[in-house]
């Protein structure tokens, strides 16, 4: 029932059901199943077929970690939250089987309290976070996505797909509601909190790997309206506000963000984040947030990457 019922949530077109999916997950949690259980953790911090709850979530995060779920177990741990910002800054999981710890400490509202923001540059608006995220959070993610990562893609003005292209050689993987967790989830939470815009407009949360020598060429994140190409991809998904990148690990040089127009070059900390407006304060594309990931000359760099709309997708 439960691999069904994530078959149903997977996205697949052949079988892809996200009531029936839902329904499936939680006839299988009150059955007494692990794994359903995290599911309904999931659709409940997502606000999948449901309004987002996350009392509700961590209920069944715990519940998933007693009855022996050790993915719940393990997230269980990473969210006992860090009590200073030095915690958060070397704070560890050191998660074995077996081991012992607290379930009902989790204090999701400290999570989702909003960080403390730096302006770095208010034309285009540039902002960064310190201390966004714990390091053990971050090795979390680096290996979540790290045995499933492909070749990154652009959108194709020619065929208003995506492709693979020359000026863009590094790789990344997206997370849809069957892959993340509430770590991930729990991300776009404070993203949300952090720029005062609501989960249902983010894409899917991609994790993006550069390896020495691989960058991203200079680039716009927004649709451009001139492209008729992504005519239907506006009008669909709207427009991209704002692009927010997490720094997921240090250890390597060189490969900064790039804002050669607006004269910015950044590189964050493990856990540090950047943020920046892809439109004007009149909602047109701001050109000058053109930008570069620029390449690492050793060592691999790691980024948690978020697009963030100006509405949700509509739905057939």
């Amino acid at each position: 029932m439960t691999a069904l019922g994530l078959c149903y949530l997977s996205g697949d077109p052949d079988c892809f059901d996200h009531d029936e999916g839902a329904g499936l997950l939680n006839r299988a949690a009150a059955l007494g199943d692990a794994e359903a259980h995290h599911g309904v953790a999931v659709l409940a911090a997502a606000g999948v077929c449901q309004p987002q709850n996350w009392e509700l979530a961590i209920s069944h995060l715990l519940t998933s970690a007693e009855l022996g779920w050790q993915h719940a177990r393990e997230q269980c741990r990473l969210l006992q939250f860090p009590k200073n910002a030095a915690a958060a800054r070397s704070a560890r999981s050191d998660i074995e089987d077996g081991a012992q710890y607290p379930l009902d400490t989790i204090d999701i509202a400290a999570w989702l309290k909003p960080p403390v923001k730096r302006v770095i540059c208010d034309a285009p608006r540039v902002r960064t976070i310190e201390h966004f995220l714990p390091q053990s959070m971050c090795d979390w993610i680096i290996q979540r996505a790290r045995h499933r990562l492909r070749p990154a893609r652009v959108y194709d003005a020619t065929t208003g797909g995506s492709s693979v292209v020359n000026t863009r050689t590094n790789t990344e993987v997206d997370f849809n509601i069957v892959e993340t967790d509430l770590i991930l989830l729990l991300v776009q939470a404070r993203i949300a909190a952090a720029t005062g815009l609501p989960t249902i407009v983010m894409e899917l949360t991609k994790v993006l790997h550069y390896a020495p020598g691989q960058a991203f060429f200079p680039h716009y994140d927004f649709i451009d309206p001139h492209d008729t190409a992504f005519t239907a991809e506006r009008q669909l998904r709207g427009q991209r506000l704002v692009t927010f990148l997490l720094y997921l690990n240090e250890g390597y040089e060189g490969g900064e963000t790039d804002f050669p127009t607006a004269g910015i070059r950044y590189k964050g900390r493990t856990g540090d984040a950047l943020y920046f407006a892809n439109v004007d304060v009149n909602g047109d594309p701001d050109r000058r947030t053109l930008h570069a990931g620029l390449a690492p000359a050793t060592g691999e760099k790691w980024l948690l990457s978020q697009w963030i709309r100006d509405r949700a997708p509509r739905r057939a």
